[in-house]
């Protein structure tokens, strides 16, 4: 590519029946910066059947597509074959995520600095002005963090950008055969791994991932969590009576820690209780995944 030759990056939304959220994210993709010497189109999967109310609004450039199919990976799938053709970086955000205006010259800048077929950052949370304080007192909906330019074996949809020509081919797609499990992305960015692509962290490349009243409970911790666990041995790539039993002693080890970091907040029960619920859900989910059971969160979507 020349260097007159613009770079076009897809951005690309899967979305169902969440207008408002998908509003939010449009709204903060007007104040994202193009990066010098770039292209940007927006590409929103309505994961719907067609019809003929107004589409989104977003001052870039947006192309509006329905995959009537029920299921997160095959409007992941047609995000793909929408963007791939025609673009040359495809970055993934969920739709009740807003992004800072930086977040692809961040993307990018570790795209080179440390020559990253993916690059991937945090998604961290924000909460609507009713929430209860527990729920970021407890630290307990913040994702994990990096040192930028850290390898990593995956990625997920809610902050990732990767190069187009890697998937054009469509040998490597999102499992349809998860259609109401999640971690489909997280399966599709491990297989990617996999190839020999390599994938970076960049912590400095932010979104926020909005979380509305109804997941500020102890109860969607633990069957989020729980539902995390049971796809484990699909994302992870496990096999067989051995990984059966590493399933089996994660989920004492995270048992034990339910109770360690229970104790270690017990001066504030509703921390504590946070804690103790994303812990002991994902024990749970890691044991019921051991033995063929599933978690279908996204059934009733």
């Amino acid at each position: 590519m020349s260097d007159a030759t613009p770079l076009r990056i897809a951005v690309c939304v899967v979305t169902r029946h969440r207008p408002t959220e998908l509003a939010r994210l449009l709204a903060s993709l007007d104040r994202l910066r193009v990066p010098a010497g770039s292209s940007v189109e927006v590409v929103v999967v309505e994961n719907d059947d067609p019809r003929d109310d107004p589409p989104p609004r977003c001052a870039l450039p947006l192309r509006r597509v329905f995959e009537p199919r029920a299921g997160i990976p095959f409007a992941r799938n047609r995000a793909l074959d929408e963007a791939a053709p025609s673009s040359d970086r495809i970055v993934f955000l969920d739709d009740d995520e807003t992004t800072e205006p930086d977040l692809l010259e961040r993307l990018l800048a570790a795209e080179r600095a440390f020559d990253a077929d993916c690059v991937t950052g945090p998604a961290l949370p924000a909460f609507p002005a009713d929430a209860p304080a527990w729920a970021a007192r407890s630290g307990a909906y913040d994702p994990p963090r990096h040192a930028t330019g850290t390898r990593r074996g995956f990625a997920y949809t809610n902050n990732v950008m990767f190069r187009s020509a890697l998937v054009r081919d469509g040998a490597l797609r999102f499992d349809e055969s998860m259609r109401f499990t999640g971690g489909s992305d997280k399966d599709f960015f491990a297989r990617f791994a996999a190839r020999g692509h390599a994938i970076v962290w960049a912590d400095d490349a932010v979104t926020h991932e909005w979380y509305p009243r109804a997941r500020l409970t102890h109860r969607w911790l633990f069957m989020r969590s729980l539902r995390l666990g049971t796809v484990a041995m699909k994302t992870e790539g496990l096999r067989g009576p051995r990984a059966r039993a590493s399933l089996l002693w994660r989920a004492v080890r995270f048992a034990a820690r339910a109770v360690v970091r229970g104790l270690g907040r017990i001066h504030d029960p509703n921390a504590a209780l946070a804690l103790a619920a994303w812990d002991a859900g994902r024990a749970c989910g890691l044991v019921l995944g051991a033995f063929g059971g599933r978690y279908d969160e996204y059934a009733s979507r």
